[in-house]
């Protein structure tokens, strides 16, 4: 029986296959279901005159006929991580000593890679250099001479030195998949490794054979699909009981080290329908950085004709640490029109290509359950997208990529896969610039490899800060149906957007310049989510900008401190500190992911922006597993959780297991701008939130306190209270142990951010705050503020206030970029009225110049400010 509700699409849907394998048992009676290990991987560097420079050479290649797309039916797999090892003796040798080889090479450039590594025997193997797309010889000839020294630093410490050359392709884009032309791998020939000037101590031209050399071995790790009852899971929301597929290691319980394992359906028949989709429950314990990830591939055919190749479905890796039952559907783009198909499900390490070699199979787990096919016969034309081909938010103002600055993740244009079974018309992509009319330019397709994948770009340009870009996409069929994505682009004027930040902000009385003094990071709910915080940060009078990053738990390294430096996989240019010091806050937020949450690149851009001097500088870091990410996972660059944010982690769960309270309700902690305020956290099913429990850290010390209490008295969040030497310059964090949208009360939100933002980290608000509760129950009067006299002023004017009740209260000046010049009061006042005097000086006593000021008084939680002005 099938848990989840049968209909995964809309109109009129057919299951034409459906199994919950109740009836099933392995290893006789599968279902017609078969099942393979693909861990076995051929020694692909070998001699061969294939591929060489002269003779015999080294190719890490091979010849496939079943390699269909590629011309010449020879070249490189995907997913291949290949070694050819050696060693030298360099007893006595005179610096330098250098490696001299002749190689070509022809592979994707800046996807699949090509390196020259030296073992350091306290730091493994070491990458000394390497290449990408091609390389040739010059004048036509087929192979270039490379020379690399051999760092002396390891000379120094062993002999032999051992050297290797590493071939390493990704997931997709060589010979096999045909996506990239003339993929024909690498080859090396004469290698020689000389002492100085003329002392020959090792050559090979590789006429006799292999020598000394050894290549990589992948032999085969098993195959461990299997159906059976009753696995092990951690499930809270969900039950499971039935009969599944499993594809653990019986003796670990896990999944395993370089496992490959392919679990194939049988042929499902479709019957030419317009839309082929794949369904099944799935549990998953698959944490990103385990590096274990399943893809669906799908293979079809017509009557009388031979089988497809297998095509992986959208390009997509799959990965999840839920540890719920959820129901999974996907489109299995490529069957429409056919007579048949069957769907692959590949479970992988995928650690060789995304985690430098080292997997972590301990708790990992996937399972599957109910699965189905589901067809529509007649359809209109879909569009299709995944947010890495999508634009991104860039704070670059020069082009990078290739020739303008508006890119993907991925690449320079933006992709996307259409279906138009009953033939296709018009295929658009329409852009508009800073709110410009659409133009309209036509979608390219890719070409046969991937026949239903269209990109488009803007025009060449270097697009000036501020720039906003909206699109969308357009498809027409031969009856003329239409389709967009968004889907309601033309009936709600539903755009895409990216933007060249800092964007250009409206006007303002009280905000000098167009400059927003908020940067709001959306780390989890990718390129178009729900709108709340956009309605939060508008409610609470602050000007901000939005920094979107697209597939966050793909780890693209696309959030604005960029991509790893030299990282073969993923380039996305990181933002200068000094653009970020614009902004008096950041506010980032990773909601319930639990891995990878803030790169090393992040954490060190945001810890150098914090110190920047000339303005406060306030940071809220929220997630339900952030702190957990940066301690257990050991994500942390070293001091950044407790240091920079003042935390330690406790633990992943706040409350003891299991969990009884699926909505605590939080409150502000003593002492604190929110003290006593309530705030009800929704962490319930379907998928359980897991909030962290921490507290102050010992290297903080007494500058870290805890800001937001869990029932159980457990902190979760906390603040830290900085500096960065110069009394104007406050430097503060609060880490929240939960992401934001779990206050799902959008006034209890408006409030813990306005007291915080506003009034913790001094963020001068730019227009008239609406949607701020700032009274969670019966209380008396708020303070009053009044209007300074004399104004203008010279050399002084007074300050009037009134406090109905004994209150902390903090009077302050401020200068029209919104830095903090002057504190007049920071201290408990009893009620009363208070007349209190600005000379027109700042903190240090220095005259400041003519021009306008704020004053601003906070008292028990409201914050009122007036305008002032200084004539000399």
């Amino acid at each position: 029986m099938f848990r989840s509700a049968e209909m995964n699409q809309a109109g009129d849907t057919t299951w034409v296959y459906r199994d919950s394998l109740e009836t099933r048992s392995s290893p006789g009676n599968e279902g017609g279901y078969t099942h393979q290990d693909g861990s076995f991987q051929p020694a692909a560097w070998h001699i061969a005159p294939t591929y060489g420079c002269q003779g015999n050479a080294f190719w890490c290649g091979r010849i496939d006929s079943t390699w269909v797309l590629d011309a010449n039916r020879y070249g490189y797999d995907n997913n291949w991580f290949q070694t050819l090892e050696n060693f030298v003796s360099l007893t006595g040798a005179v610096s330098p000593v250098k490696i001299s080889f002749k190689h070509q090479l022809s592979i994707e450039q800046n996807f699949d890679w090509a390196k020259l590594e030296i073992l350091d025997p306290d730091n493994g193997w070491t990458e000394v250099h390497s290449w990408t797309g091609a390389v040739h010889g010059p004048g036509g000839a087929p192979c270039d001479t490379a020379t690399v020294q051999i760092p002396d630093s390891i000379i120094a410490k062993v002999n032999p030195v051992h050297f290797r050359f590493v071939f390493k392709s990704d997931v997709q884009g060589s010979s096999s998949d045909g996506l990239v032309p003339n993929a024909d791998g690498w080859s090396i020939d004469n290698v020689t490794v000389k002492a100085g000037a003329t002392d020959l101590r090792f050559f090979d031209d590789f006429e006799f054979g292999p020598g000394t050399w050894t290549v990589s071995i992948f032999p085969a790790v098993g195959d461990f699909w299997r159906i059976h009852a009753n696995v092990q899971g951690e499930q809270v929301c969900t039950a499971n009981t039935s009969k599944v597929w499993d594809v653990t290691n019986p003796s670990t319980g896990a999944l395993t080290p370089r496992m490959d394992d392919k679990l194939i359906s049988p042929p499902v028949f479709v019957n030419r329908s317009d839309q082929v989709f794949g369904a099944w429950d799935v549990y998953r314990s698959l944490p990103v950085n385990a590096c274990f990830y399943y893809a669906v591939r799908i293979r079809t055919r017509n009557a009388g004709q031979a089988w497809s190749p297998w095509t992986q479905v959208g390009g997509q890796l799959y990965s999840g640490n839920e540890k719920e039952w959820l129901r999974q559907s996907i489109p299995l783009t490529g069957s429409a029109g056919k007579d048949s198909v069957q769907f692959m499900i590949e479970v992988a390490d995928y650690s060789q290509i995304y985690c430098d070699g080292v997997s972590t199979p301990a708790g990992t787990s996937v399972y599957f359950d109910n699965l189905a096919v589901g067809v529509v016969g007649l359809a209109p034309p879909t569009i299709t997208a995944s947010e890495e081909d999508l634009f991104q938010d860039t704070f670059q103002t020069t082009p990078f990529r290739s020739n303008d600055n508006f890119n993907t993740p991925r690449g320079d244009s933006v992709s996307v896969r259409l279906s138009a079974s009953r033939g296709l018309k018009t295929a658009s992509f329409f852009y508009s610039l800073n709110g410009g009319s659409f133009v309209n330019l036509p979608l390219t397709p890719y070409g046969a490899a991937i026949p239903t994948a269209y990109s488009a770009d803007v025009p060449a340009g270097a697009y000036a800060r501020g720039t906003t870009l909206r699109y969308y996409f357009a498809v027409t069929d031969s009856l003329n149906a239409n389709v967009t994505l968004p889907s309601d682009a033309l009936t709600a004027s539903h755009y895409f957007n990216a933007t060249v930040l800092p964007a250009i902000q409206s006007a303002s009385g009280t905000c000098a310049g167009n400059t927003a003094n908020v940067l709001y990071v959306n780390a989890y709910a990718g390129v178009d989510p729900s709108p709340s915080m956009d309605q939060s940060l508008t409610a609470l009078g602050l000007r901000y900008d939005r920094y979107d990053v697209n597939a966050p738990t793909s780890s693209l390294g696309n959030a604005i401190g960029g991509a790893p430096p030299n990282d073969p996989l993923r380039y996305w240019p990181g933002v200068p500190v000094g653009s970020l010091g614009v902004y008096s806050a950041i506010v980032w937020d990773v909601g319930t992911r639990s891995s990878l949450t803030l790169s090393a690149e992040d954490q060190q851009l945001t810890k150098a922006w914090l110190k920047l001097p000339g303005g406060n500088r306030g940071f809220v870091l929220a997630g339900d597993n952030v702190a957990y990410d940066m301690a257990v996972n050991a994500q942390d660059i070293g001091t950044f959780l407790t240091c920079t944010m003042g935390t330690s982690y406790i633990r992943d769960v706040w409350e003891n297991i299991p969990q009884d309270s699926l909505s605590p309700v939080t409150q502000g902690a003593a002492g604190t701008r929110i003290a006593s305020e309530p705030f009800t956290l929704n962490g319930q099913c379907p998928v359980l939130n897991r909030f962290d429990a921490v507290t102050g850290s010992s290297c903080a010390g007494p500058k870290a306190r805890p800001w937001i209490l869990y029932p159980n008295a457990f902190v979760a969040a906390v603040e830290n209270q900085d500096s960065v030497g110069v009394v104007a310059d406050s430097s503060r964090s609060v880490l929240v142990g939960f992401g934001l949208a779990s206050i799902q009360s959008r006034t209890r939100r408006n409030l813990l951010l306005y007291r915080t933002l506003v009034g913790e980290f001094e963020v001068p608000g730019c227009y008239v705050a609406t949607g701020v509760d700032v009274v969670s129950g019966p209380r008396p009067p708020r303070a009053q503020l009044f209007d300074a006299a004399p104004n203008p002023f010279n050399p002084r004017t007074a300050i009037r206030f009134t406090l109905s009740h004994p209150t902390r209260v903090r009077l302050l000046v401020f200068n029209v970029a919104g830095a903090r010049v002057r504190s007049l009061a920071d201290r408990t006042m009893p009620a009363g009225e208070y007349r209190l005097t600005w000379d027109g000086t700042n903190d240090r006593g220095q005259e400041l110049a003519s021009g306008a000021y704020f004053y601003r008084l906070e008292a028990d939680g409201d914050v009122q400010a007036k305008k002032l002005i200084l004539l000399r």
